[in-house]
């Protein structure tokens, strides 16, 4: 086993005191305590009625009428909670049941509880376990009966399915499958935030896949409410470590929608490594990595628009994040459905920058700005021809034409610089833009091509000018011929792609 692969497992594997539903005060240090006062959501202090509930135990050889639920088999544990698959007698349907364990009953635990209940009693979502009914069984602890899951966890899936990738590249079916199992959770976790709650341990193994497709958000262990200010201020550590945010794992963390934000990002980050962002040989370590590097850089194989997503949600900074979760599944979403589209905008972004930064250099015998310059404009006509009403996209063309128009006369290019010009005005008459400043620039970079033609005084000059305008009208015309041949051959893959 390698070294990666045994860190891997440490921290996937961690000891029981640093399960998601355990509060923990680290503060970096090398010490780990329990907080058995953690401060609970001022909803929790009014006191409720709950009714009795009759729960036949598997130890139980004694058959009741009585009984209200027969428990069949525990389903699993955390650091507090212990959920069992029963059945409900009444009706003759299986339901979860989730009590405190019996080795961790105290006051805390089943305040804890009771405030899960009450949370979650207030998100009906398709997205998240219904809640039963909450009541007290024989031991006058408190018990969840919710909807039972039957499914498997996201994480398993997410791991089976990323052994059948074959290379370095995310498959479409791959990306496709579990970015919109990632858009239904934060659909869900969306509907929370509206409501003053944040989740505050998402990740793929706190998702259920039901066996019909559903996705379930599950573990709301953790979960609080906001105060007005729209903040939660905790008294110490409360997470799983893997995927926890800077903010988490100092002594007195201020938590906002922008810590599930981050959460979000580090199970985009394990959708396309299949691993937990934060890795360490022990917890201490865990902590101080999330401290030092709270955002892993992605390889470049990855696609860049997601490495864009994933890099905006965990910033180490939380006023650089994604401020609501809806504008993190925008973006998700724009990949899913113009992911090439996306893909080429981002490079074009980058060609455009260097293009700037080429231009303010201005070296007359250079040809790296031409190169770049051509590649840039290349994309940006790619995005305008396949999705014209992007606005964004015709800007950056049309400052991309100012800067090659202008580094054309600098190198007395006049044919290109003409071209070039020609080809801005077109744009800027076709957006039916007031822009003055445009319109300005126009009539400079006029004067400046006809300033430059006067000079060109030799009648060779001018033929041979003639003749360079001339095939750059050709293969004008040639391009708009095979954009028309691509668009008409793309329309018929999709038809093709449709009856088959």
């Amino acid at each position: 086993m390698t070294k990666e692969l045994e860190r891997q497992d440490v921290t996937q594997d961690l000891p029981l005191d640093l399960m998601p539903t355990q509060t923990f005060r680290p503060g970096l240090v090398s010490t780990i305590s329990v907080i058995n006062n953690a401060s609970i959501s001022a909803k929790m202090e009014n006191n409720c009625t709950f009714p009795k509930l009759s729960i036949n135990s598997i130890e139980s050889e004694e058959a009741n009428e009585n009984h209200h639920f027969d428990i069949e088999y525990k389903i699993g544990q955390g650091g507090f909670g212990q959920v069992d698959a029963a059945t409900q007698l009444c009706f003759d349907r299986r339901v979860a049941i989730k009590r405190v364990r019996s080795d961790k009953g105290n006051v805390f635990a089943e305040q804890q509880l009771k405030e899960e209940a009450q949370l979650m009693g207030q998100l009906e979502h398709p997205a998240i376990p219904p809640v039963h009914i909450v009541g007290i069984d024989e031991e006058n602890q408190i018990a969840l009966v919710m909807k039972f899951i039957k499914g498997n966890s996201w994480l398993e899936i997410l791991k089976r399915d990323h052994k059948k990738i074959k290379g370095n590249k995310l498959p479409k079916w791959y990306l496709e499958k579990h970015l919109n199992y990632f858009l239904r959770i934060g659909e869900a976790l969306d509907f929370a935030h509206k409501k003053s709650i944040i989740h505050r341990d998402i990740k793929p193994e706190n998702v259920v896949i039901g066996e019909y497709g559903e996705v379930y958000l599950i573990d709301w262990g953790i979960a609080c409410t906001l105060n007005k200010e729209m903040m939660f201020h905790g008294t110490g550590y409360a997470g799983t470590p893997c995927y926890a945010a800077p903010e988490m794992v100092v002594k007195k963390p201020i938590w906002d929608v922008r810590s599930d934000v981050y959460l979000m990002g580090a199970s985009l980050y394990q959708i396309m490594t299949s691993t937990p962002p934060h890795k360490g040989n022990n917890a201490q370590e865990v902590f101080t990595n999330i401290a030092d590097k709270p955002t892993p850089a992605l390889p470049d194989n990855f696609p860049s628009t997601l490495r864009m997503i994933c890099g905006c949600a965990m910033s180490k900074n939380q006023e650089e994040r994604y401020t609501s979760v809806y504008a993190m599944l925008e973006d998700v979403r724009y990949f899913l459905t113009q992911g090439e589209l996306s893909e080429l905008n981002i490079k074009a972004t980058q060609d455009l920058d260097k293009v700037r930064e080429l231009g303010k250099k201005s070296n007359k015998f250079s040809d790296e700005l031409d190169s770049i310059g051509a590649r840039c404009r290349f994309r940006l006509e790619e995005i305008n021809y396949r999705s014209p009403d992007n606005k964004k996209a015709q800007a950056q063309l049309r400052e991309c034409l100012q800067l090659l128009t202008e580094d054309a006369v600098n190198k007395k290019r006049l044919a290109a610089a003409r071209a070039l010009l020609q080809q801005y005005s077109k744009l800027l008459k076709e957006s039916n833009s007031d822009d003055d400043d445009s319109k300005a620039w126009v009539v400079i970079a006029r004067k400046s091509v006809d300033d430059l033609a006067n000079q060109l005084v030799s009648r060779t000059d001018e033929l041979g000018i003639c003749i360079q305008v001339k095939l750059i009208e050709e293969i004008s015309a040639l391009k708009r011929a095979y954009q028309d041949l691509r668009s008409a051959y793309i329309n018929l893959k999709k038809k093709s792609d449709k009856s088959g």
